[in-house]
This record gives C-alpha cells, structure tokens and sequence, in this order.
C-alpha cells in the first residue's frame, strides 16, 4: 500500500514538473510566428517561348524596430573556370584550371537603403562573404580572393548575382508592426529548378525570425518540348536541329537572293 501511495505521489510530482517548465518555456522571450510574415504573389514562374527574366513581388510584416533582408538562393554546384594571366609578361592567356565547389548557382540580396553594416555578414550569414567560406576552391594554393571576386563578378554580369541596396521599403507603424514590400528581379539566364526565398528579421545585427519559401521555375510550351526532346530522344532532336537549320539557310537565301549582298 505504501509502495502504491510513493508510485502516485512520483506521478504528480512528475506532472506538476512537466506542467511548470511547458509554462516557464510558453512564457519566455522568443521569436512568435507574428515576428515575421512572409508572402510571395506566386510561387511558380513558367519560363515559354518568348521568355525574357520576370520579377516577384515580396510582401509581408516585421516588428517595427526591426529590419528585414531578403535572400534568393539557387541550388549549390560546382564551377570549373580558366584563370587568366600575362605570359612572360606580354601576352594574356589561360594559365590554370580553377574549379569553385559547393557554389550557390544563383544568390542575390535585397536590403533596406541606409541600412546598417551590421545586416549584411557573418553575424547574420548574409551575403558573398559568407558565400565564400562555404566555397571550395581548387587548386588549394590559389589565390582564393582573387578568384572569388573574378567569379563574383562574372555572376553579376549575368544577373543572376546581386546586392540590391534599397530594395526593401517600409510602410507605416501600426501597433509595433509595420509591412515591407520588396520587387525581385528573375533574370532569364535562371535557369528551371527550385529556388529558395527567405526573409530575415534582425535586430542589432541578430536576426529573430527567418522564414523560406520556395520559388519553382518550369518549362512551358515550346521550351519544354523542346527539352523534353533534347533529354528523353537525341536523336530525334538531332534530326530536328539539321532540318531546323537547312530550312533557315534556305529562308535566309530566298529573302537576300538577287541583293547584291550587304551594303
């Protein structure tokens, strides 16, 4: 009877245990989901036959002292690249073969304008610097900045890397709370895949509350026959591009006939 009565009292004493930290936990300081809002005007971007980049308009709610970066990702791959260099001080030429390993295909941010240093960085795992320690780079002895901001720069020609710098705005306050709104460019040479779009609400460089969408680029129409041929019947695509291509040749041939050529 004694051993029952300890058996029950261990019970409560466990529940009221239990009970205490689930109160202590739900009454701490912390993130909630009305920390930060998130929402995308689609979540799907179809890439047809006259297909020229697009753009995304971001939206959402953040707490009023609090500042919101915005980051479009692409799925990591490996780059192999030609290092250029002058040889015997004359002629510039392909010197080294340069590979880039667990490289994000695609990485543009969007901040707030006049936003403090602390946004971008290693405290908040924001932008090309922290896209470089998470890169590998062949050969080890490489000049890995060099290499980095060369690439770097070859990625933003194609526009497919970005800082966008006042991209971000703000509404006006209400209650501790206040809208953001953001317009992301979809430049044409992303390529169809699974992207990922993640807002960041920080505070005093200490971000509080993250949330990730996934943004999928499909091929429609033409495009996607056209791969679909390439993929699943090369043959057949072969065939297709030659007889594609006599046909344009003898178009080209008829409109310029008897023209005496260009002028």
């Amino acid at each position: 009877m004694e051993r029952k009565k300890n058996i029950m009292l261990h019970k409560i004493i466990t529940f009221w245990g239990v009970l205490t930290v689930g109160i202590l936990i739900a009454a701490a300081p912390g993130v909630t989901a009305d920390d930060l809002q998130l929402l995308l005007s689609t979540d799907t971007i179809n890439i047809t036959t006259f297909y020229n980049g697009s753009t995304l308009e971001v939206t959402g709610k953040v707490l009023a002292d609090n500042d919101v970066v915005i980051e479009v990702s692409g799925p990591k791959t490996d780059v192999h690249l030609k290092e250029k260099g002058k040889v015997l001080g004359l002629l510039w030429m392909n010197k080294n073969d340069v590979s880039l390993a667990n490289a994000p295909a695609d990485y543009m941010i969007y901040y707030p304008a006049n936003a403090s240093q602390e946004l971008i960085g290693q405290k908040t795992g924001i932008g090309y610097e922290v896209v470089e320690k998470e890169i590998v780079i062949e050969p080890a002895d490489a000049d890995r900045a060099f290499i980095f901001g060369e690439y770097v720069k070859l990625m933003e020609k194609s526009g497919v890397y970005a800082m966008n710098e006042g991209s971000v705005t703000y509404g006006p306050e209400t209650d501790g709370v206040k809208p953001f709104s953001a317009t992301l460019k979809i430049p044409v040479k992303m390529k169809p895949g699974s992207y990922h779009v993640k807002a960041l609400s920080i505070r005093q460089g200490a971000v509080t509350a993250e949330l990730d969408r996934e943004l999928s680029l499909q091929l429609q129409g033409f495009p996607a026959m056209i791969a679909k041929l390439a993929f699943g019947n090369s043959l057949l695509f072969g065939i297709m591009s030659v007889v594609i291509a006599i046909a344009t040749g003898l178009i080209i041939g008829v409109l310029f006939k008897g023209g005496g050529g260009a002028h």
